[in-house]
């Protein structure tokens, strides 16, 4: 099966020429995010200006919208009898809060589409797990209380209950939203992210749904290996090969996998009356638990053009551990698993976790455990 043409260079279609021309009559709509009886009404002067050609352009489009789900049933009943009020009324409200049930096809746990170039996004929220991927181009992700400006690469995961708008007003932006049920989100990347990583506890965080908006970010820049990933997960969705949603699953794990293993040091999480996260913390700590071996506060401090004291008070405000209690743990917890996988003698464990000899490394087990690495290994079988 090949792979579809280059999402990249995605050309603009006869739809999307329609909508720059409204949008163009309309420079209004592009002030701000319209709320959904403003984009309702904007909706119907489309419609009574360019009637049919709407109609007909809408109707060679069908074919690419996602099968079976509630917005293109409702798109074909537009198109059937354009201008019509209560379908309007129906794609208003199905658009403010958009349910998994409605939006996710059948028994699917992830559907695809593409944010369709100069159609104002109004204000809205989802019931599933949004994630975005930039293809080409900019656009600007809208929350209440923050904007986010998405390039190439750009990867945006947006909880459920955040109400948020992504427009895109440019030819090349290519923005692909993969609508991800909850229950799937969890299989496919919190089950990904193991409590040891240091980055857990603050990604589960950005994603509670607690605040006024949960998000989480990555940049991900030039990166052919997702992005082929990404545009074969889009190739999939549009099949019906056997075993389809099947694929979708586990390729979208392996996408987040990548996220983790090559990008989790760009992410991006929103900021709160209570926790102020700077964007180079996530490339801090992220560092941490990849260097803990060998990594002295002063050579964190110097890698970050920090001062060694800062670094210290940022580990202790966003763990509650000092640098070496946290060190220390990260130790631990690496000779932990090296003693369950039993591959490595104690001499080698010590070397693989930062320790200078296997004394110092029994010391410091026994402090930390109560007992030595053997006896804990026999209690844990």
């Amino acid at each position: 099966m090949a792979l579809i043409e280059d999402l990249t260079n995605l050309e603009m279609t006869k739809l999307e020429t329609l909508l720059k021309e409204c949008l163009r009559q309309r420079p209004d709509m592009t002030a701000s995010v319209p709320d959904t009886q403003r984009q309702k009404d904007y909706v119907l002067w489309m419609i009574r200006t360019y009637g049919e050609q709407y109609a007909d352009v809408t109707r060679s489009m069908l074919p690419y919208f996602t099968p079976g789900n509630t917005m293109t049933q409702l798109a074909e009943q537009l198109v059937e009898n354009p201008g019509n009020r209560k379908t309007l009324g129906s794609i208003a409200r199905e658009l403010a809060v958009q349910d998994e049930e409605g939006y996710i096809a059948g028994k699917n746990d992830i559907s695809i589409g593409r944010m369709l170039r100069y159609l104002p996004d109004q204000w809205h929220s989802n019931t599933y797990f949004t994630f975005y991927y930039c293809f080409s181009g900019h656009c600007t992700a809208h929350f209440h209380e923050e904007a986010i400006p998405l390039s190439k690469g750009s990867i945006l995961i947006i909880a459920p209950g955040t109400v948020h708008a992504c427009p895109c007003y440019e030819d090349d932006t290519v923005l692909v939203f993969y609508m991800i049920r909850s229950s799937t989100f969890k299989r496919v990347f919190w089950n990904q992210l193991g409590d040891d990583n240091l980055l857990s506890k603050f990604f589960h965080k950005a994603l509670s749904g607690e605040g006024p908006t949960s998000y989480l970010q990555f940049e991900t820049g030039e990166d052919p290996e997702l992005t082929h990933l990404l545009t074969r997960i889009y190739e999939e969705n549009q099949t019906e090969e056997p075993y389809a949603p099947q694929m979708v699953n586990s390729l979208m794990r392996v996408a987040f996998l990548l996220i983790l293993r090559k990008h989790e040091g760009t992410a991006r999480l929103p900021r709160t009356d209570d926790f102020y996260w700077k964007h180079e913390f996530s490339a801090i700590f992220s560092y941490i638990q990849n260097h803990f071996a060998d990594a002295s506060r002063d050579e964190v401090a110097k890698q970050f053009h920090y001062s060694s004291r800062q670094i210290g008070r940022i580990v202790q405000d966003y763990t509650g551990k000092s640098y070496g209690q946290l060190i220390r743990e990260l130790k631990m917890r690496r000779a932990c698993e090296l003693l369950r996988e039993g591959a490595c003698p104690p001499d080698q464990i010590a070397e693989m976790t930062g320790y200078s000899s296997v004394s110092s490394f029994y010391r410091s087990f026994s402090e930390y455990h109560g007992c030595s690495p053997m006896a804990w290994l026999g209690e844990k079988k």
